[in-house]
């Protein structure tokens, strides 16, 4: 099926690509010709259809008929899919994703969305998310609302941008809210204000304290959350050699840390150290394999 693709016109592939990205939704012929520059897209979109690659509904939309999981993972479907997240983000900016048009575009900007997670896409997404959410929740359209923000939240958590997702999660509560479900509305409520307040006081801290008193405050809130934190084996006898029989679980380690603050990203290690040594004996023909931590925090004070 590859090769079939691959063998394809250019023009054809940039059409499957673009409905490719918004999985099993639908596309215009309009917003088809914006995102692929396909000067005749309807005499196309006429060819592919009658040979089976793409369907239309009653509204003349069109969607992909085959090949659509090996036509996501082709270069086309990436370069097309960041255009098409530009190309809704820009419509929300300008106010053109109108309620009425939502009817029509809710499904493929979900799918859409979904692929930017597929691929990793963080910052589109979350920049998507944040300017047209709102007309979502204009439109009633309160479930389809719920998956872009829980979609929204998961890219920011990605990003590390904790204001993000506080702000997500807001909005999650206010949607579950509308949804009849306060029990869930709680819960979001509840994950915003516990990040909130960790945020707060790291950034507390990062403005009083210096580099050095941050990175070991820092590295306290990640061995308390690890519960347990790291261990590295040193394997070692009385003279300096090897022996296959026997190891020391030496539990400590050097722990790289990277935080932000006033602007500025400092890197520091610090050492681990948890209690006891502890021998173990392994027969001969054992394979240890040595494991290393990295942890990393940001710390960015507020504009």
């Amino acid at each position: 099926m590859t090769k079939q693709i691959a063998a394809l016109p250019q023009a054809e592939r940039q059409v499957l690509a673009a409905l490719a990205v918004v999985g099993r939704a639908s596309l215009s012929a309009d917003e088809l010709a914006e995102l692929t520059e396909v000067g005749e897209i309807a005499l196309l979109v006429a060819d592919l259809e009658r040979r089976g690659l793409v369907t239309r509904d009653e509204k003349r939309r069109c969607a992909l008929a085959r090949f659509g999981e090996e036509i996501r993972k082709t270069d086309d479907a990436l370069s097309t899919g960041e255009r098409l997240l530009h190309y809704m983000t820009t419509l929300a900016k300008g106010g053109e994703l109108t309620p009425e048009r939502l009817l029509d575009d809710a499904e493929a900007i979900l799918g859409l969305t979904e692929w930017a997670a597929e691929w990793q896409q963080w910052e589109g997404l979350l920049e998507l998310v944040k300017t047209l959410q709102a007309g979502f929740g204009i439109a009633s359209r309160i479930e389809q609302w719920l998956t872009l923000l829980d979609r929204g939240r998961h890219a920011a958590h990605a990003l590390g941008d904790r204001r993000s997702e506080v702000w997500m999660l807001q909005q999650l509560a206010s949607a579950s809210t509308i949804a009849g479900n306060a029990s869930a509305a709680q819960m979001y409520m509840r994950e915003a204000d516990e990040l909130r307040h960790w945020r707060h006081l790291l950034l507390r801290r990062a403005k009083s304290a210096g580099p050095a008193r941050v990175a070991s405050w820092v590295l306290g809130l990640i061995l308390v959350a690890a519960a347990g934190g790291a261990t590295s084996y040193a394997i070692a006898n009385s003279d300096g050699g090897v022996d296959p029989r026997t190891i020391r679980a030496a539990v400590s380690t050097r722990v790289p840390v990277t935080f932000t603050v006033n602007g500025q990203t400092v890197t520091t290690t610090t050492t681990v150290t948890l209690p006891a040594y502890r021998t173990v004996t392994l027969p001969p023909t054992t394979v240890i394999s040595t494991t290393t931590v990295t942890a990393t925090v940001e710390a960015t004070p507020p504009q």
